[in-house]
């Protein structure tokens, strides 16, 4: 009897040891929301969106946090508000209520509630923790693009030296040292690369993996500033006004193109710079005007009288655009652009099968193979977004396109999508698979995906679909990866 009752204790004791031992095993929500925020931090959007909408934000507000940041990732304006807001009421800690703060803002920014924005960014210098104040420095460089956006450069490159005034993390600190170099690069130079050297990691970086994707992914042109900042003062207004013009800062660059001497052999071009750049600025009037006193004082400019071309085009001014294509026939005889030109005047006016020709004798007219392949392209192209003559006329101007520019991911992506269109789709796939090989984005990643679709392979159609979806998050793309995964069994 002793016996079994020492029997029955150990019984008890090992079903209590196995209960608790299960009750340690089980997955709570946070083992939940670590497991979802690994799919975030590696890019993986569509997966971590599913995983956070499995979690009950009222059992842990950071659900709703997460969720309301991959939203506004996304580009979902409203649904990322309100999840950010929910997360906000359900009692975020410090450090979550700043990250709250700072996508909240980027998501009325990017909803056109530039004020709003302002204001919920100015929120976060209110820390009360070293854990909360490490994400003031972004909400303050965030502030400053979104002045910069504004043309209010004053604001913007106080935002700029005040974010640099806090501990901030490599991505945050280039942001900022590098945008104020640009602002300052025109009256002092000097000053500009002191701010660039302000961009090199220091010891007492914070790291804020949650906040990268609100980072610009554009950072080509830093390149080209700290160059332009150490090339000869002759030569500096020039290359400063195409960086600002690329950067869309127009009165900036229209600025610079003023400044190029009447005698630097820069002078034509900055002149019609400068033109293009009030035109970009939506002074239409005036930019056309300058463009046309170009053309009324030099009459033999080419460059000029494109440009011209192109604005009467964009302002449906289609008989004047058509006379300036014709003086420039007369001016440079026998040059592909005329075509191009021309081909693009005809669709603006959708007569598809004589802007279908253009091309065609743009590209006989190609003597460089690389030049003929870019007018492939853009004829390709062209049929693809009209869906004219799509297998007849377009398909071979891709294969053409393609076969000047083997390593051109876009002409591979082209090529993919008139073979998916026109039913050859294991083609399509072989082709967007040599694009996505090729550096290809979310266009090459979803053709490929539709192609295998098509051809019965689903989960590797499934897995291309939803690398397209977190390519390119807040794009068409994304968007019709996501109609494709949901027609998928």
């Amino acid at each position: 009897m002793p016996r079994i009752k020492q029997l029955l204790a150990w019984v008890l004791l090992l079903a209590l040891v196995v209960g608790a031992g299960a009750l340690i095993l089980r997955p709570g929500p946070r083992d939940a929301l670590r497991a979802a925020d690994r799919l975030f931090l590696d890019g993986s959007y569509y997966a971590a969106l599913r995983a956070y909408q499995q979690i009950d934000p009222r059992e842990l507000p950071e659900a709703a946090l997460r969720l309301g940041m991959v939203r506004a990732i996304r580009g979902e304006h409203g649904p990322a508000e309100r999840a950010l807001r929910t997360a906000m009421q359900g009692g975020l800690r410090p450090a979550d209520y700043q990250v709250a703060l700072i996508y909240l803002g980027q998501v009325l920014a990017d909803g056109g509630s530039a004020d709003l924005a302002l204001r919920t960014w100015a929120l976060a210098d209110d820390c009360r923790s070293p854990d909360a104040c490490a994400y003031r420095g972004p909400a303050r460089a965030l502030a400053a693009e979104l002045a910069l956006r504004k043309g209010d450069y004053v604001a913007a490159e106080a935002g700029y030296v005040a974010a640099l005034g806090d501990p901030l993390r490599e991505g945050w600190a280039d942001l900022a040292a590098y945008r104020l170099a640009l602002l300052r690069a025109a009256r002092d130079p000097a000053a500009a690369i002191a701010a660039i050297g302000r961009a090199a990691p220091g010891a007492d970086m914070i790291a804020e993996p949650l906040l990268a994707p609100l980072l610009p992914a554009d950072t080509g042109w830093r390149a080209e500033l700290a160059a332009a900042l150490t090339a000869d003062a002759e030569s500096r207004p020039q290359r400063l006004g195409q960086i600002y013009l690329s950067q869309g800062l127009y009165d900036l660059a229209e600025i610079q193109f003023a400044q190029v001497r009447p005698e630097s052999p820069s002078a034509r071009a900055a002149a019609v710079y400068a033109a293009y750049a009030r035109w970009m600025s939506g002074d239409r009037t005036t930019g056309l005007a300058q463009l046309e006193q170009i053309v009324k004082n030099r009459p033999d400019d080419p460059q000029a009288r494109m440009l011209l071309a192109l604005a009467y085009l964009s302002t449906d001014a289609s008989d004047a655009a058509l006379a300036q294509i014709d003086v420039l026939a007369r001016l440079i005889p026998g040059t592909p652009d005329i075509h191009l030109a021309l081909a693009s005047w005809q669709a603006a006016r959708h007569e598809y099968p004589q802007a279908s020709q253009e091309y065609s004798l743009a590209i006989a007219q190609s003597g460089d193979p690389r030049r003929r392949g870019r007018a492939a392209l853009l004829g390709a192209q062209f049929h693809l977004a009209t869906a004219y003559d799509l297998c007849a006329g377009g398909l071979p101007l891709a294969e053409a396109a393609v076969a000047a520019l083997p390593d051109d991911s876009v002409a591979w992506t082209t090529l993919a999508a008139h073979q998916y269109y026109c039913g050859q789709v294991d083609k399509a796939a072989a082709s967007a698979q040599h694009a996505v090989d090729s550096g290809g984005d979310a266009e090459s990643a979803y053709y490929l995906g539709a192609s295998l679709a098509a051809l019965g392979q689903q989960d590797r159609a499934r897995r291309e679909l939803i690398r397209a979806a977190d390519m390119a998050p807040a794009s068409a793309w994304r968007e019709r990866a996501e109609k494709a995964l949901a027609l998928m069994p």
